[in-house]
């Protein structure tokens, strides 16, 4: 038979264990916090501090933002703009047309990445 104290730290365990997969469904869904909370019904505080008690608890804060230099094999401009996926650190992806507007598209890579929308 477990003791109170036993099964307060069993309660918990499983609380931890259900935020946990709640955090990473909330990664891949590529949803604000805000967004995704609301989605599924959660306090958006309530997810904002598992999330970062869990990142904490995995070594810190997430990874700064990785940018990876492009080169085409084109000189210049010679032919049809192409599109291309930008994948950013939180793991949303932005599909970018031919033809973009590079500030806009500086603008709303800071926003995806401060998670406000």
């Amino acid at each position: 038979m477990k003791t109170a104290t036993e099964r307060v730290r069993a309660a918990a365990g499983g609380r931890a264990e259900r935020w946990a997969r709640r955090v990473e469904r909330l990664k891949k869904s590529g949803l604000s916090i805000r967004v995704f909370a609301a989605r599924e019904g959660l306090p958006a505080g309530s997810l904002s501090h598992w999330k970062w008690k869990l990142e904490r608890q995995n070594g810190g804060a997430p990874r700064p933002t990785q940018f990876v230099e492009l080169k085409t094999s084109r000189p210049g401009p010679s032919g049809p703009a192409l599109p291309f996926e930008v994948v950013l650190s939180s793991g949303r992806m932005v599909k970018v047309p031919g033809g973009f507007d590079a500030a806009e598209l500086g603008r709303l890579v800071g926003v995806l990445e401060e998670g406000r929308l």
